[in-house]
């Protein structure tokens, strides 16, 4: 019997082997940031599933390379990737819109913002692409975009590239009243350093001016009335707002508004008038 057990010992420990290893799930660009880091390790012994759940030959993964972006990426402790579950582009589509941007903010460099900012640009314009708007959405790409203001403040052309210093600004203007109050300031000062167009923050005076029920400034905001007509809201000093457009970097209302089927025909007062 004292024979037996040892034996019986060594057989467990065999026929179990090593301990399941743990594995993280990554989307895409949680994935996508490893690489360009230099951080993730792709040994040749990848495993790769289709939606089904079946192990896939390199061929038929090779197939399905343009459904990468919806795949889950799932890597061990040492950052290496151990397999890829590819999934419904669809469903998968739908599931990535309810993840938060920044699940850890610590992780974030504030001189490198590019990647995370053009997502949140992609983000916000994929939900104006939609049949239905998801409000969630945007108070998601909000979240994320206060959550860099606080820990970096307002980023610059250098930190963040021309496309994400306009995913701030897309996703402020999209956001509250308030919050487009809150962070106006901020963003006029971008402008001023030439991290901002000029005509981002003419939008932005208008559509907050909207917001208190003024006039606008430069032409900007269109509205819908009850027959469903497009038209142009409240203008102050309409002779003028050509000049004040040509100051923000616009071109003339007239040209503007062709876009929703209106006219435009106030005379204008020449720039050199310097009219207040």
């Amino acid at each position: 019997m004292k024979k037996i057990i040892p034996f019986l010992c060594l057989f467990i420990l065999f026929s179990c082997g090593k301990p399941e290893e743990k594995l993280t799930a990554l989307n895409y660009h949680e994935m996508v940031d490893l690489m360009v880091e230099n951080k993730l390790h792709v040994p040749m012994d990848v495993e790769r599933y289709n939606k089904e759940g079946r192990l896939l030959t390199q061929d038929e993964a090779d197939a399905l390379s343009e459904d990468a972006p919806y795949a889950l990426w799932y890597i061990n402790a040492d950052n290496v990737l151990r397999k890829v579950e590819y999934r419904d582009p669809e469903i998968a589509r739908i599931a990535m819109k309810k993840e938060p941007v920044i699940k850890d903010i610590n992780r974030v460099d504030c001189q490198n913002l590019n990647r995370i900012l053009e997502r949140i640009y992609d983000r916000d314009q994929d939900n104006r692409s939609d049949n239905l708007m998801d409000e969630q959405l945007d108070l998601a790409n909000l979240a994320a975009v206060e959550q860099i203001l606080e820990k970096c403040g307002m980023p610059s052309i250098q930190t963040a590239g021309d496309k994400g210093m306009s995913a701030i600004w897309l996703v402020i203007q999209h956001a509250s009243a308030e919050k487009r109050k809150q962070y106006f300031p901020m963003l006029l000062e971008a402008s001023k350093k030439g991290d901002l167009e000029r005509q981002d923050i003419a939008l932005m005076q208008d559509r907050m001016l909207m917001d208190d029920g003024q006039p606008q400034l430069y032409g900007s905001q269109i509205t819908m009335n009850e027959d469903g007509e497009y038209e142009l809201y409240d203008l102050k000093n309409p002779e003028g707002v050509d000049a004040r457009r040509q100051i923000m970097g616009m071109g003339p209302l007239s040209e503007y508004v062709v876009h929703w089927g209106l006219n435009f025909e106030v005379p204008q007062i020449p720039a050199d008038a310097n009219e207040k």
